[in-house]
């Protein structure tokens, strides 16, 4: 059949001669510099060496008692606040409420009452705009108010603050305006509208 005499015709070939490729012509040699290799430095280039400081006397009960209590250098750390201006006045009392309306109002001193409390963001928001404005314009009482501060509940009432922060600007005895939230614009150009002395009418 064709199927055995193919069978046949292979296994009555030579033999395949695996020494034709173990001459010695055909050798690859197995250095052994390749497996094993040391790098190669160049001497004209100086080795520098890195200091490093270890503490002296390590405590391990605790293990950064050594460390400085300043981990951040001084221009990533927060920079301090300028003071509060004078002119920036608390009102903690039903007195010191008086007081201030009574000079608002009957001596016609140009007052900002400003209403604010301790966890209101907004207020965190515009403090440091109050204070700024107030630095700016030094004829002008800021009397700042906590509305969490027991002794202003009755007053609060009066005054009709149901929201924080709120800004009263007084002008002459009388109030001129009112600025509930924090739009710093809003009072920004208040101030200026009311309070900023025009240097060019002075100089006139």
């Amino acid at each position: 059949m064709r199927g055995k005499s193919i069978i046949r015709s292979f296994l009555l070939r030579q033999p395949f001669n695996f020494r034709s490729f173990s001459s010695s012509s055909s050798r690859i040699p197995l250095n052994q510099n390749y497996l094993i290799s040391t790098p190669k430095t160049n001497s004209s280039i100086p080795k520098k060496t890195f200091p490093v400081s270890t503490p002296q006397k390590l405590n391990l009960s605790r293990p950064f008692s050594n460390s400085p209590t300043n981990y951040y250098p001084e221009y990533l750390s927060e920079p301090e606040q300028p003071p509060v201006p004078s002119n920036v006045v608390p009102v903690k009392s039903e007195e010191d409420v008086d007081a201030a309306f009574s000079k608002a109002e009957g001596e016609s001193m140009p007052a900002v009452f400003y209403f604010t409390a301790t966890w209101c963001a907004p207020c965190r928001l515009i403090a440091p705009v109050m204070n700024e404005l107030a630095r700016r314009n030094p004829h002008v009482t800021i009397f700042k108010m906590d509305i969490d501060e027991e002794a202003l509940a009755s007053k609060l009432k009066i005054l009709n603050v149901t929201a924080v922060p709120t800004v009263h600007f007084f002008k002459e005895g009388k109030k001129e305006d009112e600025v509930v939230g924090g739009d710093v614009a809003r009072i920004v150009q208040t101030m200026k509208k009311l309070y900023m002395k025009d240097d060019s009418r002075e100089e006139k």
